[in-house]
């Protein structure tokens, strides 16, 4: 998985390369995460913001990482946003190390920063 660069935006071939997901399951997301919706330039092509990426990130780790079903990954998603970051994973035992819990400690506290705290741009209609 190539890190974003710090653009402001991503096209979908830079996000699906980035983080080895293909184009048409970022589609189907969109459709089955209420919380992912990246804005359409004027020629209706997607722009994913860095906060879009990173709730791909916790999309594909529930998903793929985790082995949630879509709706049970869409349940954790919402019980994040409503309990202000109290996301409960139960995160598969064996081989998980403090360090990778550590780092995905860190991670979806910056989602919970993004999600909750993201302002209003003019793009948001």
């Amino acid at each position: 998985m190539k890190e974003a660069s710090g653009r402001l935006y991503y096209s979908i071939g830079e996000v699906s390369e980035m983080l080895g997901i293909k184009s048409h399951t970022l589609h189907y997301w969109e459709s089955a995460f209420p919380s992912l919706k990246p804005h359409k330039n004027q020629a209706g092509n997607r722009c994913y913001r860095p906060s879009d990426i990173d709730v791909l990130k916790l999309i594909d780790q529930l998903l793929n990482g985790e082995g949630y079903s879509i709706e049970g990954a869409r349940k954790q998603i919402e019980l994040l946003k409503k309990k202000e970051g109290q996301l409960a994973l139960n995160l598969k035992q064996g081989n998980q190390s403090t360090e990778q819990l550590d780092s995905i400690c860190v991670e979806l506290e910056a989602i919970i920063r993004d999600l909750s705290h993201l302002p209003r741009t003019e793009l948001d209609g």
